[in-house]
């Protein structure tokens, strides 16, 4: 804990009154240098997810917080239990990412994006800048969790705390900035223990402020009015008033009365949704006192229950002033005062309407209000209406609660819950995030054809890691158990590897994933104003190809035809000619079928001109065949993506074949030396490792994937098309190389060789098997394309030196090649992929 001297937290440092007056003399300066610095949300979310499983987990910074609040005499050791576990719940990454979807409609706001993709026009949230927050004295986590949305907004955050307030928010911000290992965080904060009356540090920094966020009464208010500039935007959370609304038959009920005297002690009124009046749907004196009198035997029984917070001399004062006053109402017949013998609480039953605020610490008006009175009665005071606890039937509900929000009222609860609360809900009738926030536009011509949003332009900084976490191999990955509250949508990985998993995916995460690989396509040259795409990827059977890029082009806003692989080829040409399809989306292996299958209508038709593709390559022969013989200008990939990490990579006009930009908004990418987990030199070939950014704080994961690939060297590090997205060639799997006959033979080789030598256009599949003594290599080609198999073999121990050493030379290996018809080649169940390298030698 800081030392007792040094009670004001700047921007991650402990310093004293004397430094604090300093540093504010000149706080303009550090504010103009602090606007050049941009705070990543990414790092705010990571670190308030760490911060809250620490809390949790009980660790140092619990019982440093517990200690803290325990000192103040405000809360029993169970309550401020249950009140950190409540912080730590805002705290948690799915809730603050909730917060901002709710609030700012993203979860990550900052970004310029283009709002529709049939036009330039970008938009995005930006900070107010630097932020005050003045904090009331009697809620200790109200100002953290303000400089907490401030920081969710990207603001720089100045927080005031009274002198006579504990530490809380001093040693929960400091928590917060040091789980953020790059130390970015706790530049963004300052709180300082400052008098009210301070106005040679207040007016200083309210000069420098673009926003003041402030609780208090209409008094306090005007008065940080008077020291701010008019320029400033003022974000008041004044003073509200809360009540509770029974109908008749409610206020019989024993269990609702006991909610309602629990909600009478709870934190002593002291938070603005505590009830401070009671309302009965009723116009009788006589109902009205019955009432009072059972309010009284509950709360009687429950009082004790919770642990009494004595008022100070002033709010004691104010309790006597008002009690004795309604004492002296009671002689004329229309009042009655109630009280706990002890003096722990106190009913107001009063016969007139008219909303009176409560002088707190388990006191309670209980007044009449018939339904039909409720506007009449309660809109003179709609600007102090908060929460309204409605008990009564269901049927009931939707007239009452309608004449309450009509009122003024900004919040209809049930008895018990008044002052719970959800993951971005509105505070005082608005969202806190938007008004800590401005909204910005621009608008931009031609030059941003293609581009999406301008996180594009930039360079993402690398991770830093410490200790470095070790290699995750895909076996690992996929036995690490999910999370059940993030399992939303199961997906099946094609197979093609090994036995297929599934992977589970929250709704929130794949439509993130939808968004980057709608993006992607608008990258890749899709023009959702002119093309027609039919999506011809698999679906079904838990595989996500089809039913992913649906959603895509419905980002998109694209005509679509979802048609699927389906296996009547000759139907799915006809419709491609009878909608006027100009783009197809699907496996590579499917589209040669269909193109071989059906080549009469499609070479007749010549009017596919786009092929987006996913899970597989087309070689360049095979990419040659297609634009020679039907006329296609634009062969790219849709996605480089995982079924387990989601989108990796996308292609732009200036990367072809297997060049992709990085998606560096949601992947981090090394690529380690083919032997060692060392990183290659320059364009080096070596094995591709992902760490999803959204885990690079508290939770790294270096992935790897089962590919294998290069860097690509663009000039300044920018690619032609103007992005800072690192590029890189993505070459193959691992699972290319095979190990048989005492040598190592490559996939990638094979393909090679058949378009240098034959111009091969079509499918190729390796099949190991055991042969007697000798293992056998089979390379299965296309029929189609009526190559000789004897002259084939020949070709490939001419030209492929390892393979000809295993076969003639050792003699440890036999090869031969068959042509096959396209439907024999071996497919995985799911996706319908082509199965390279097939292993069916006895294990």
């Amino acid at each position: 804990m800081e030392n007792m001297n040094k009670q004001h937290l700047w921007q991650g440092e402990w310093i004293g009154d004397q430094e604090l007056a300093s540093r504010i003399g000149d706080i303009q300066s550090l504010v103009a240098r602090q606007m050049a610095c941009e705070l990543d949300i990414e790092t705010v979310l990571a670190a308030g997810d760490l911060l809250g499983k620490n809390i949790r987990e009980k660790s140092a910074i619990f019982t440093e917080l517990k200690n803290c609040l325990s000192g103040t005499d405000q809360l029993t050791s169970d309550e401020i239990a249950l009140a950190l576990l409540e912080i730590a719940d805002v705290l948690r990454r799915a809730n603050l990412e909730k917060k901002l979807i709710r609030e700012l409609g993203s979860s990550n706001p900052l970004l310029a994006c283009r709002t529709q993709f049939d036009d330039a026009i970008f938009e995005a949230w930006a900070p107010l800048g630097f932020l005050v927050h003045i904090s009331p004295q009697n809620a200790f986590a109200v100002g953290p969790m303000s400089v907490l949305e401030g920081l969710l907004s990207g603001n720089f955050n100045f927080l005031k705390t009274s002198p006579q307030e504990s530490s809380f928010a001093q040693i929960l911000l400091h928590a917060l900035g040091k789980c953020d290992p790059s130390a970015q965080l706790e530049k963004f904060i300052i709180v300082a223990k400052i008098s009210s009356k301070r106005k040679d540090l207040l007016e200083p920094v309210f000069a420098g402020a673009d926003g003041i966020a402030a609780w208090g009464g209409e008094e306090s208010i005007q008065s940080i009015r008077a020291m701010a500039p008019a320029s400033v935007r003022i974000v008041e959370w004044g003073h509200k008033i809360s009540l509770a609304f029974l109908s008749m038959e409610a206020a019989q009920d024993p269990h609702t009365l006991k909610q309602l005297a629990m909600e009478c002690c709870l934190m002593e009124q002291q938070a603005c949704s505590s009830p401070q009046c009671v309302y009965l749907d009723t116009s009788d004196w006589n109902e009205l006192q019955r009432f009072g009198e059972r309010l009284a035997d509950a709360l009687t029984l429950v009082a004790h229950e919770l642990p009494r917070q004595l008022p100070d001399t002033a709010s004691a004062g104010e309790i006597a002033l008002v009690s004795e006053c309604h004492r002296l109402e009671s002689c004329l017949g229309n009042a009655r005062l109630i009280e706990a013998p002890d003096g722990g609480w106190r009913i107001y039953i009063d016969d007139h309407a008219a909303l009176a605020a409560s002088p707190l610490y388990r006191s309670i008006w209980v007044k009449p209000l018939p339904r039909t009175d409720i506007i009449r009665v309660l809109r003179p005071m709609r600007n102090y209406l908060q929460t309204v606890a409605i008990c009564c039937k269901l049927s009931e509900m939707h007239p009452l609660a309608r004449s309450f929000l009509r009122a003024g009222a900004i919040r209809i609860r049930r008895i018990g819950e008044m002052t719970g609360g959800y993951p971005g809900e509105p505070h005082d009738g608005v969202y806190a995030l938007q008004r800590y926030c401005r909204r910005v536009s621009l608008q931009l011509a031609h030059e941003a054809q293609g581009i999406s949003n301008f996180d594009e332009l930039r360079k993402f900084p690398p991770l830093q890691w410490d200790p470095v976490p070790a290699i995750t191999a895909k076996e690992q990955f996929q036995s690490v158990p999910a999370d059940p509250a993030q399992a939303h949508l199961f997906f099946k990985s094609g197979g093609s590897t090994g036995e297929p998993k599934l992977s589970t995916f929250s709704y929130q995460q794949y439509h993130e994933h939808i968004r980057l690989g709608a993006e992607g396509l608008y990258a890749a040259g899709f023009d959702p104003l002119g093309d027609r795409a039919m999506n011809l990827f698999f679906g079904g059977g838990l595989y996500g190809g089809f039913i992913s890029f649906f959603s895509a082009l419905e980002q998109l806003g694209a005509i679509q035809f979802p048609m699927a692989a389906h296996g009547d080829t000759r139907m799915v040409a006809q419709e491609i000619v009878k909608n006027k399809v100009n783009v197809l989306l699907g496996m590579p292996s499917y589209i040669l079928q269909l193109f071989e299958k059906e080549a009469d209508i499609l070479s007749a038709y010549r009017g596919v001109k786009k092929i987006y593709y996913g899970g597989e390559h087309f070689s360049p022969a095979q990419r040659n065949y297609l634009h020679e013989s039907f006329q296609v200008d634009v062969i790219r990939s849709a996605a480089y993506g995982s079924v387990d990490i989601g989108p990796i990579g996308f292609q732009c006009e200036h990367s072809d074949g297997g060049v992709h930009h990085l998606q560096q908004q949601l992947q981090y990418l090394e690529i380690l030396k083919m032997d060692e987990d060392r990183a290659v030199q320059g364009e080096e070939v070596g094995r591709l490792v992902f760490t999803p950014r959204m885990l690079s704080v508290n939770k790294p994961l270096r992935y790897e994937i089962g590919d294998v690939g290069h860097w690509i060297a663009d000039p300044d590090g920018i690619c032609a098309c103007g992005r800072a997205a690192p590029r890189f060639r993505l070459l193959g799997r691992t699972g290319d190389i095979c190990r048989i006959g005492s040598t190592f033979l490559n996939y990638q080789e094979f393909i090679r060789i058949l378009a240098t030598h034959f111009a091969y256009a079509g499918e190729a599949q390796l099949i190991l098997a055991q042969a007697e003594i000798k293992e056998k290599v089979i390379l299965v080609i296309s029929d189609s394309e009526r190559l000789p198999a004897l002259r084939c073999r020949e070709i490939f121990l001419e030209n492929y030196l390892d393979l000809q050493e295993a076969v003639l030379t050792d003699e440890t290996l036999l090869f031969e090649v068959q042509a096959v018809g396209i439907d024999e080649f071996h497919r995985t169940a799911g996706s319908g992929k082509l199965i390279r390298v097939l292993d069916r030698r006895a294990r």
